[in-house]
């Protein structure tokens, strides 16, 4: 993919983040962790919180995770810095259902991120003759990532491109609910 191209992409995101309704991105957290069943552990957290710094402001994880720390609560702190570091991860069935839930709470932003999984793989395996079939051959449920016939496009590299795509969807959806950072396209493969 041409860095034309690339640059033409991220300045499509970076307007699509700005007319995107924003979102309580402790809200998303607190929804990805209750579907992960470790709600318990979300509510304790920010309880202890309100009690010990009723007038923080927190608007993000990172900010929370800190607030957490600042006020003697690093057990908790730990347990949800885990808990994000395995969404983002995406491999185990509670960070499917974390991610899930977060597709259910922002459908345009999961649509975005497919689109943006679609790119990332061809960045970095190449260009594929017909992207909106890779678009249709892609989907996620509660049970994980499924990818059709159109993904074995790049033979030997195929392997490659699912697992680029895998990433760039699930860091995708995370900067849009407000739990990690922009993702970057990953470099072509060499020849």
């Amino acid at each position: 993919m041409n860095s034309q191209k690339v640059e033409m992409l991220r300045t499509i995101n970076a307007i699509e983040s700005l007319i995107r309704p924003s979102s309580d991105n402790i809200e998303m957290l607190v929804a990805a962790l209750t579907a992960m069943g470790s709600g318990e552990t979300i509510q304790c957290a920010l309880e202890r919180l309100s009690e010990r710094a009723p007038k923080r402001e927190i608007s993000s994880a990172a900010d929370l995770v800190r607030a957490l720390y600042d006020i003697g609560e690093g057990v908790n702190a730990l347990k949800i810095s885990r808990l994000i570091a395995e969404l983002k991860e995406g491999k185990t069935a509670d960070a499917t259902y974390g991610l899930y839930a977060l597709v259910e709470l922002l459908p345009h932003d999961a649509y975005m991120s497919f689109g943006f999984a679609v790119e990332s793989a061809q960045a970095r395996c190449g260009e594929h003759p017909d992207p909106q079939e890779l678009l249709r051959d892609m989907d996620f449920d509660r049970e994980g990532f499924r990818f059709g016939p159109a993904w074995q496009f790049w033979g030997e590299r195929s392997a490659e491109a699912i697992k680029v795509a895998r990433a760039a969807f699930i860091a995708n959806l995370l900067y849009a609910a407000g739990l990690g950072d922009e993702p970057d396209y990953p470099e072509p493969l060499a020849d």
